[in-house]
């Protein structure tokens, strides 16, 4: 089981499940797990947990930004881990999701971040979608785009 994150801005929504070889079996156990999957990156990406995040994160990583810049793992990692790249709050609210089999999903929703970036700061509202995969026997992210969100959200 992994431990909520309580010095993160995530949300009001937590729930703690164990998250190996959880069982997709509705829309309500795939919407609580991909909230308890992005609550635990959100804590990981304030806390500044490198080895955390790394390990939550695919080989296959693919990461685009709404800025429409690219990372893989490798070098999300590497900006994450020197500085480029700081989050001060990420709050990830999950809005949709639908099971891709019984090893993935996706979810979207909407992304509200305050990261530094490059040394600047900046407040970001983004909708966003994510790909989940079970890969060994652990939750995996594989896939994240994000897109600047209209005004009125």
């Amino acid at each position: 089981m992994l431990p909520p994150t309580p010095e993160a801005d995530v949300g009001e929504d937590v729930w703690p499940i164990g998250l190996e070889e959880v069982p997709m079996s509705g829309d309500a156990d795939v919407l609580r797990l991909a909230m308890e999957l992005e609550t635990r990156r959100a804590g990981l990406l304030v806390s500044g947990d490198v080895e955390g995040l790394a390990g939550l994160l695919s080989e296959h990583l693919y990461y685009a930004h709404s800025t429409g810049l690219l990372d893989s793992k490798g070098s999300f990692i590497e900006k994450f881990r020197n500085g480029t790249l700081v989050f001060r709050s990420v709050n990830a609210r999950v809005e949709s999701v639908a099971a891709l089999g019984e090893q993935a999903f996706q979810a979207s929703g909407v992304l509200e971040l305050q990261v530094q970036v490059g040394g600047a700061e900046r407040f970001i509202v983004a909708i966003y979608i994510v790909i989940w995969r079970q890969e060994n026997g652990i939750w995996q992210l594989i896939g994240h785009q994000a897109t600047a969100a209209p005004s009125n959200l």
